[in-house]
């Protein structure tokens, strides 16, 4: 019986040894959690904070003949398709989206020959991609047997 009782305790002991074990791993890992909360909490911020604007200086024609030389190149594009407003073609706004105010949107109920043109490419594009992905063809075999 005194056997039975030691081991008793010594599993008592056992028991007690991991529990305070895995309390001090979930007080740790709560403390953990909460720093880590903390440290995103403080690097959040606004993602415009992170905006970065690079540009390089406007060359600027003194001389009347140069800027005449300069505007008659080839260099020069319509602005959103508007003849008047002529920019460099290496302006930024070349790469700016397009936004149509509301009022002046057209509504056609015709596509246009074009439109339609562009739609079945793009349905046959994306009809050989989703079946070569269905095959499991590669891009590389695909063109290699198309060629």
């Amino acid at each position: 019986q005194h056997y039975f009782i030691q081991s008793n305790l010594r599993m008592w002991h056992e028991a007690r040894r991991q529990e305070k074990k895995i309390r001090g791993m979930m007080v740790d890992y709560r403390k953990r959690s909460e720093r880590r909360r903390m440290y995103y909490h403080q690097i959040k911020a606004d993602p415009t904070q992170f905006l970065r604007v690079q540009g390089i200086p406007c060359q600027i024609y003194i001389e009347e003949e140069a800027a005449e030389i300069e505007a008659a190149a080839s260099d020069l594009m319509p602005w959103q398709g508007d003849k008047t407003n002529l920019i460099d073609r290496f302006d930024v706004r070349a790469n700016l989206d397009v936004i149509v105010e509301p009022g002046n949107m057209t509504i056609t109920t015709e596509p246009s020959e074009t439109a339609v043109i562009d739609q079945k490419c793009q349905y046959e594009r994306w009809r050989t991609l989703a079946t070569n992905d269905l095959v499991g063809l590669s891009v590389c075999v695909f063109v290699c047997q198309a060629t």
